[in-house]
Parts: C-alpha cells; structure tokens; sequence
C-alpha cells in the first residue's frame, strides 16, 4: 500500500471513528437484559450469544484508532474469566468459555479454555457443547452487476439444528478487502428466496473457493472503514472460514489487458463521444484508467470512479491531461455501460461522483 493510500484511509478512519458514536447499531446483537439469566438468553438466540461473544474477542485487540474515538473499547480480561471459572464452574460461564475457546485466536490461551472445558462434567447446552463440529454447509456469491464488490453468504448449522448465515462484504477496487460483515440469523435458503434485485446475480460457490477469498482477506491489518458489526464480528468469520475445506481459488482481478483495452480505446476515439479527445494525449491516460479499480472497462461505478479520482498510480500522466480525466470519464462511462447493457440509473450515479472533481476535491495529482 502507498503512503498516500494509507494516510488517506488513516484519515477516513478518523472520520469513521467520529462518526460511530452517531451509528445505530441495531444489527448488534444485544447481551442478555439485566432480568434475563445468560443461559435462558443463549438457549433462545445462541448465534446472538456467538455475535456477542466474537465483539469481546475483538474488542480485546489492539487498536489502531483508539486516539479519535469518542467510545473507548473495553476489553475482558480472558485468563480472569477462565481463572474464575476454574475455581466455580456453573453452567453459565462453562458456557462463555465454550464460545470463546472457539473464538479466541492466541492459540495458547484457546488451548487453555479448551482444556479447562475438557475437564467440566456439568451440564451445556447442546449447541455449545457441539460447537467445534458446526456445519459450514453453502457458500452462494451475491454479485453486483458493475463488478466493484461481492457478498459471500455462509451458511452455517449449530449442533441443535439452528442455522444463521454469515455475510461478507468484498470491495475489489485495489485489492479484495473487506468492508463489511455480518450475521443473519436465518438459514441461507430463506435469503436466496427473498434474493430478488436486478442489479445482483445469485450463485453458488465451492466452499474452499469461499475459504481462498476470505482467508486471503483476513490477513489485512487494518480496518479503515468501520460498521455496526464489523470488524467486531471477525472472530466469528474467521472460526466458521475456519470449518470450511481448503484448497479453493481467490478471487481473480480482471484487469484488461493492453490489446484489449487499446481496441475499446480506438472504438471510443472514433465515435463521437470520443472525437473531442486528442487520441495521441488520451489513449494512454485512458487505458490506465481502463485498468484500475476491478480493471473491467465497461464497468463503472460511483465507488470506483471515487476510487480512480483518488489515485495516485496516474503520475506519469502530464499536468494537462490529467486535469481533462473528469471530462474524459463523464464521455466514456455512458460509451462503456452502453456496450455492456448497463442501466441508466447505475450510470447517472457513476456520472454524480464525478461532480466534485468539477471544484478540484476529488482529482489528487501525485507529484
């Protein structure tokens, strides 16, 4: 990643961060009232008890934004938990350190909650007694049309039967990140039934191709754009990735090749919309932006045209031509959604991000 790129993500956590305090969070599953005991709140909603549990777990991390916010993070301290728990086992907190035996990723510590567990005969419920056998059975890819992100819907079955799918959201402007994550607490059947939208394709994937993309974006170290549930529900998306077969394919960039894209750029200069434009200035400038973001030049959205006036990979470009990207995008955007049966709508939104650029806010030239 650049220094520009990370200062300028840096910059929006900040902003994000500020902003938490203002977010609902009703996806945010709730711990048990004051006048509920733990174990009748986990026998009626255990993914909820899981969604909770994997906050904790995150929340204990360290955290790279913890100057801007407003909400300080409070953290369990874990060896705590489990020394109490070794001195008076119940039925309530055998619970607890079932879940976060599964969720905890420091590997000496998850060894010491399994083994604390091991050793307790008194009652569980049956789900999390099971827990380390759930069933990560479907893996479907929800797909926008303009190709910029993915949502990969998990399908997940607890020992007693009770099934949820996990949601992740993938952006694939630079690299494929995650930005968003979550829980439904509903089997995945019921959302393919309800999945309805135009602008979305539906289809299953394998579960070790669901495994490759997620795990690859896993690995990234920071969160720069925070929701209600994410990234504090990445405990919970790393133990059921964790379930899955490995052995899958990430996600492929498909970025254009030059021949490809120098074929599109001839068409484009040679019809009207394009005759205004100096081939011999714009063709090249045309074809970098032809390939950044997904890399798909007949697919364009408001997201990705942010994310390319944005850059800083244009630098090679002179001063003049990179002041006419704006003018240029706003011609070829319309003569790339109209050959790949784009909708008018996702058009005129991806021509409305373009506006800022008009007052100098949204195009940086990298010196």
């Amino acid at each position: 990643m650049s220094h520009g790129r990370r200062n300028r993500k840096m910059k929006q956590a900040r902003r994000d961060a500020l902003r938490a305090k203002k977010r609902r969070v009703d996806a945010v599953p709730e711990p048990p009232p004051d006048d509920v005991s733990p174990l009748s709140f986990a026998m009626e909603n255990p993914w909820g008890l899981l969604m909770f549990a994997s906050e904790k777990v995150e929340a204990a991390k360290p955290d790279p934004v913890a100057n801007w916010r407003l909400d300080k993070r409070t953290s369990l301290d874990f060896g705590h938990l489990l020394q109490n728990f070794r001195n008076a086992p119940n039925s309530e907190s055998a619970m607890l350190v079932a879940l976060f035996s599964e969720l905890l990723d420091d590997e000496a510590l998850q060894q010491r909650y399994r083994s604390a567990l091991d050793a307790y005969n008194g009652p569980l419920p049956l789900w999390a007694a099971g827990l380390r056998e759930v069933e990560v059975h479907r893996a479907v890819r929800h797909s926008h049309v303009l190709g910029d992100f993915d949502e990969l819907w998990i399908g997940a079955r607890l020992a007693d039967g009770r099934e949820a799918t996990c949601v992740v959201r993938m952006e694939h402007l630079e690299d494929s990140e995650i930005v968003d994550a979550d829980l439904w607490v509903d089997a995945i059947d019921i959302h393919l039934r309800r999945s309805s939208n135009a602008d979305f394709t539906t289809m299953d994937m394998s579960l070790a191709d669901a495994r490759a993309w997620i795990e690859r974006s896993l690995q990234q170290k920071f969160v720069f754009r925070e929701t209600a549930t994410w990234p504090g529900c990445r405990p919970l998306v790393r133990w059921l990735v964790g379930h899955l077969p490995e052995g899958g394919d990430g996600y492929q960039w498909s970025g254009s090749a030059w021949g490809s894209g120098r074929a599109l750029g001839d068409e484009f200069f040679g019809c009207e919309a394009g005759a205004r434009f100096d081939r011999r200035d714009h063709l090249l400038l045309l074809t970098d932006l032809m390939q950044s973001g997904t890399g798909d030049p007949l697919r364009w959205s408001a997201r990705r045209v942010e994310h390319v006036l944005e850059s800083s990979t244009l630098h090679d470009h002179s001063l003049k031509v990179l002041l006419e990207v704006p003018a240029l995008l706003r011609a070829f955007i319309p003569f790339a959604h109209q050959r790949s049966g784009i909708r008018d709508g996702l058009t005129a939104e991806a021509l409305t991000a373009l506006d800022g650029s008009q007052t100098g806010d949204g195009l940086r030239v990298a010196g």
